[in-house]
């Protein structure tokens, strides 16, 4: 049998039953409701691997246990740390400058870095939108998602050219742009959300 706690309740289930992890999931996880944490066995599996889980056989014997969040709930908890890391990263910006124009090994990285985050960022707006169905004329805002769009595209061939002269100048100066657009986004989603709920 496999023991499955969900939100602290505890349940039976036939391994047999199932197809894969994935049916297993789709039952004992209820509409509305998203994957906070899991672990198998005792053992934390990251939210982010599950994805890798879905196609897994069920053993006879597993300790499965899950708890889960409303997904209102947990967007804005997600979204109120992605609004403070986004106003760390934007303090972090005239260093990096600085360090790309100095040939500082540690702003190249931080450049990769901010690379990484920033596509999170905008998966995260993604998601966000298809969630909350609360598109960018709705929420009014000041920037347009066309201007983000062309200072990253300014972004990628200054990282073409190799020109730290302009890296450093978009980074300074254009990329705080970008970041205020993700704030003033998210923000205004959980204001949005706050007036719903």
């Amino acid at each position: 049998m496999v023991k499955v706690v969900v939100n602290g309740e505890e349940k039976l289930f036939n391994s047999q039953d199932f197809e894969n992890f994935n049916a297993l999931l789709r039952t004992v996880v209820t509409e509305g409701q998203v994957l906070k944490s899991l672990k198998i066995n005792g053992k934390e599996i990251p939210v982010a691997y599950v994805e890798e889980l879905k196609n897994a056989k069920l053993d006879e014997e597993l300790l499965i246990e899950i708890e889960t969040q409303d997904a209102v709930s947990f967007l804005k908890e997600t979204l109120q740390d992605v609004l403070g890391y986004i106003q760390h990263v934007k303090e972090l910006l005239p260093q990096v400058a600085s360090s790309i124009i100095t040939g500082n090994e540690a702003g190249w990285k931080a450049i990769k870095d901010l690379s990484e985050g920033l596509a999170a960022i905008e998966n995260l707006r993604s998601s966000t939108n298809q969630i909350t169905k609360l598109n960018e004329s709705e929420l009014a805002l000041a920037t347009d998602k066309n201007e983000i769009s062309n200072i990253l595209r300014e972004m990628l061939e200054a990282l073409d050219k190799r020109d730290v002269f302009e890296i450093s100048d978009v980074v300074e100066n254009k990329i705080p742009v970008v970041l205020d657009y993700y704030i003033e986004y998210f923000t205004k989603v959980l204001e949005a959300i706050a007036k719903v709920n």
